[in-house]
């Protein structure tokens, strides 16, 4: 995962001058489109120990403790905040979704279908972070949860029919 990205810039112009061909800009959005095996919908009732690690890595995210909040996600996990899909490899890599994430939450509603559990967060103003304007807003998401640790984490538009599926996306984020 890259957390940042340089901006290719070297501060010098080109000495020799081509002729190139123009072609259609990629579509920005393309890369964050949700992977089609993400429920978009809750459905059924949640599992309860995923709810209850959701919970417990929520109260310690609240709590300021980013590094404590990061050790609940298991190596080799997949998130995806407005971002492409990016799968989280390193401790610093966690550490950094953590910090990426500037408003507490507490869990308003929590569904199926399992495994995934469909949630609607209330953002909440947490210790280190600056939620602003987005305090009591809601917000939705995705969470997949397997042997106590966040295995998957996909923010949802916030109305459930905005994103459904239109193309096949393979897990990484590409289109298949």
């Amino acid at each position: 995962m890259s957390v940042l990205a340089g901006c290719g810039g070297g501060g010098t112009k080109p000495t020799s001058t081509q002729t190139t061909t123009r072609t259609a800009p990629r579509d920005p959005n393309a890369d964050l489109k949700i992977p089609t095996h993400v429920p978009r919908r809750a459905a059924g009732e949640a599992d309860a120990q995923s709810v209850k690690v959701i919970a417990r890595w929520l109260r310690t995210l609240q709590r300021g403790d980013e590094t404590g909040a990061a050790r609940y996600w298991a190596t080799g996990a997949k998130f995806q905040n407005a971002t492409p899909v990016l799968t989280i490899d390193t401790p610093i890599e966690k550490l950094a979704i953590q910090k990426s994430l500037p408003c507490g939450a507490k869990i308003k509603e929590a569904a199926g279908p399992k495994p995934f559990v469909v949630l609607v967060f209330t953002l909440t103003q947490r210790v280190g972070g600056d939620c602003g304007s987005g305090v009591g807003h809601t917000a939705r998401g995705a969470i997949r949860v397997a042997h106590g640790q966040i295995v998957e984490w996909y923010r949802l538009p916030d109305d459930p029919g905005q994103d459904e599926p239109d193309v096949a996306v393979t897990e990484g984020g590409s289109p298949a």
